[in-house]
């Protein structure tokens, strides 16, 4: 307890030497916090940005081509007819497929509009994309069959149809009245509102020139490009054994070159997480580089600042040793009054970080905005919080340790 009460009185007479120290400790601890909690939230929002599809999933897109073919011009608007999507779906790596017909619209309910992209869904949609309701039901292959006018809305159609109860009522897309059986708990908010109808009724209404723009897949088969040595842009990488397949399939009846990259999109949602994964792995590098930094930055100010305290007492450990006091007692002394303020500030540092990132999380607001959830996982900067105060024990024992060896005789004629 005396030293406990010493250190406390030694803290205390040196308030500003000590404030200046501290707060250097805390904004270090903070910064990292920081760091921490917006790459978390930068992961989060990338990770929800690329919705809820299986990890096996590939999304196929007819382009536009950029090569001329037997005789046809470049720049000409591909789709997938019904011959089309039978050679894709007949194809041995596929496992579960999809048709999607898109077009954009207006809904409206009552005295609500707003405006939404129509898609025509067929097959194994809600799989792939892995479609979550939170009241009825989605589409199935009897509605499909049927040519039901059925629908099902994500959530973001509902809000902007004023978050109403929609369930079992009759909305209009166009002038066209359908009911609703499901709500989305999902939905892609990169690409706005939308309304999912069974693709016979969308072709039979809305989409009389029976073009289908997307196909979505899931494939055991290896859907990563080609990793080749130096710097290439996605765009530039060779296509994959799997795509380089699609393009000589479909390329004599949609009529491309198959070397043309414009003609068809193959986005892989294997390797998109992959490549999202590294980008996230080169920021918590980044973070870790950060933190060490702050580390020995704050191991240097306590370091320096014990130094400047053992050259202010060395006449008063000159006087104690000549009475018999031991160096341990100076020793744990020193290393007392780095760990304390080491501890103290850093762990303010920490709360108060915690704290900002908890209201920020508050404050983020939904929609587009790429940031979800920037919070920080407490034990983990709780254990880096510890180091630091191992750092400020290593930092200490410097210091003491030329504490320790003041000869008596040579610090009573110490001068400032």
């Amino acid at each position: 307890m005396a030293i406990l009460s010493e250190i406390w009185s030694s803290i205390s007479n040196n308030r500003f030497r000590t404030a200046m120290t501290g707060f250097a400790i805390a904004w270090g601890i903070f910064i990292l916090v920081v760091l921490l909690g917006a790459s978390n939230g930068l992961q989060n929002g990338i990770q929800e940005g690329f919705g809820d599809k299986a990890s096996n999933a590939v999304e196929i897109t007819a382009g536009w081509t950029q090569l001329p073919y037997k005789g046809l011009p470049k720049d000409r608007e591909l789709y997938f007819t019904l011959r089309d999507v039978n050679t894709v779906r007949a194809l041995p790596e596929i496992d579960l497929f999809a048709a999607v017909v898109q077009k954009n619209n207006t809904v409206n309910y009552g005295t609500a509009y707003t405006s939404v992209r129509v898609l025509g869904v067929s097959g194994d949609y809600q799989q792939i994309l892995r479609k979550q309701i939170s009241a009825g039901r989605f589409l199935n292959r009897h509605d499909d069959s049927e040519r039901a006018k059925v629908c099902v809305l994500d959530k973001r159609t509902v809000e902007e149809l004023g978050n109403q109860d929609l369930l079992g009522k009759y909305i209009h897309i166009g002038d066209v009245p359908f009911l609703v059986i499901g709500i989305c708990a999902n939905g892609d908010r990169w690409e706005g509102a939308s309304v999912h109808i069974p693709i016979s009724t969308c072709m039979a209404i809305f989409a009389t020139d029976k073009h289908i723009q997307k196909l979505f897949v899931t494939t055991d088969a290896d859907t990563r490009t080609p990793k080749t040595s130096g710097r290439q842009r996605p765009w530039e990488r060779p296509p994959s054994p799997f795509e380089q397949k699609l393009r000589n399939t479909l390329a004599p009846s949609m009529q491309f070159d198959p070397k043309d990259d414009g003609a068809l999109w193959v986005w892989s949602q294997a390797e998109r997480l992959e490549d999202t994964n590294g980008a996230m792995s080169a920021i918590r590098l980044f973070v870790l580089i950060i933190g060490i930094c702050t580390l020995i930055s704050g191991a240097v100010g306590v370091s320096n600042i014990m130094l400047v305290s053992v050259r202010e007492r060395t006449k008063e450990f000159g006087i104690r040793k000549a009475i018999g006091a031991p160096p341990r007692i100076i020793l744990l002394t020193v290393v007392g009054e780095s760990v304390l303020i080491t501890a103290m500030f850093g762990y303010i540092g920490m709360f108060v970080g915690i704290a900002v990132m908890e209201a920020i999380n508050m404050l983020v607001p939904e929609g587009d905005f790429p940031f979800r959830n920037p919070t920080v996982d407490i034990p983990a900067v709780s254990i880096a919080t510890f180091i630091l105060v191992i750092v400020g024990v290593i930092a200490g024992a410097i210091p003491a340790v030329r504490a320790m060896r003041i000869k008596p005789i040579e610090a009573l004629n110490y001068e400032k």
